[in-house]
């Protein structure tokens, strides 16, 4: 019964927010989409991203043919989409990829079995093969406008960042997986990531998850933080400055609606001159809705995760609008 109501409430919730969400991207009448860059694309599109597909213009990166495959079974309503097997990495070459028995866990890098073999379910990470693959930059890669980066590629982030330099002068924000500990040999971690996206005008914004591990159980999302997804952002500041496409203000606005900072779009919006970008007149009203009925449910789900804990002794939390 407390599953089924558990069920209902996300369920209510997550269809009107997508809704709502859908609407306010439509008032800003964006140009031909926004561009979404998936480095490391198994699994699915992620959900904030698959709320929105219709004004997407998807570009997936795999190159494990196991999860290529399920990619190309799914449906998706994209206004346009693009899958391809190549690696992205920092320079156009050769590149040798460890593929794990669980897909997920393929990399570049070689697992670290000092630090996963402390941990349960350890052989997901066991090396099955090896293969030579066609590598390529994110500056390479053949899209018109690169909007936004999702990168998620077990320890490869940062070389991967180092191939697109120029393209992160366009780019809008990214969603980076992020190591705290050494889950692969010679890996870059988290400050290593934060830094260079720093030194080319990005701002950590917010962890959006945070995996944990503990030793005999790896799926409680307790015990030792492992990694994480982390948001970085051009600032409201920067695009002042530096940006005067109308079209790119709109889908900056687009991208900070996506992941829920309001804040960013309100600070932009007062930093504009009213001359800059022309807005739909019910937008900036349905915005300020938008805005109240998130802190709203805000609250909502941190009082249910609180009755969860205290009185239903359930550790893991109602995630609504992630």
């Amino acid at each position: 019964m407390i599953k089924l109501i558990y069920r209902f409430l996300i369920g209510f919730s997550e269809s009107k927010y997508r809704k709502k969400i859908n609407h306010l991207i439509s008032l800003l009448n964006i140009k031909n989409g926004i561009s979404l860059i998936d480095i490391g694309a198994a699994g699915q599109i992620i959900p904030r991203w698959e709320r929105v597909e219709k004004f997407i213009n998807y570009y997936g990166f795999e190159p494990d043919e196991r999860s290529r495959k399920k990619l190309l079974a799914q449906r998706n309503n994209c206004r346009s989409y693009h899958l391809d097997e190549k690696i992205i990495s920092n320079k156009k070459e050769k590149k040798i990829i460890h593929f794990c028995k669980a897909p997920m866990t393929s990399s570049i890098y070689q697992p670290n079995r000092d630090y996963v073999d402390l941990f349960a379910d350890a052989d997901r990470f066991d090396i099955i093969s090896q293969e030579l693959l066609d590598s390529t930059t994110i500056d390479k890669i053949n899209c018109p406008k690169k909007d936004f980066i999702k990168l998620d590629i077990q320890g490869g982030e940062l070389e991967a960042l180092k191939g697109g330099k120029d393209s992160l002068k366009k780019c809008l924000g990214l969603e980076v997986e992020v190591e705290f500990l050494p889950i692969y040999k010679d890996q870059p971690l988290y400050t290593d990531v934060t830094k260079f996206l720093k030194d080319n005008d990005f701002e950590f914004i917010d962890f959006l998850r945070i995996c944990r591990w503990e030793r005999n159980n790896i799926y409680t999302n307790l015990g030792q933080a492992a990694w994480g997804d982390a948001l970085y952002l051009k600032t409201p500041e920067f695009i002042v400055k530096n940006i005067t496409d109308t079209d790119l203000i709109k889908r900056y606005i687009a991208i900070c609606i996506i992941y829920n900072k309001i804040d960013l779009v309100k600070c932009l919006l007062k930093k504009l001159n009213s001359n800059t970008i022309i807005l739909d007149t019910n937008f900036i009203k349905k915005l300020n809705g938008f805005h109240k009925r998130l802190t709203r449910s805000k609250l909502i789900k941190e009082k249910l995760n609180k009755f969860l804990k205290l009185f239903l002794f359930v550790d893991e939390e109602i995630h609504m609008f992630n």
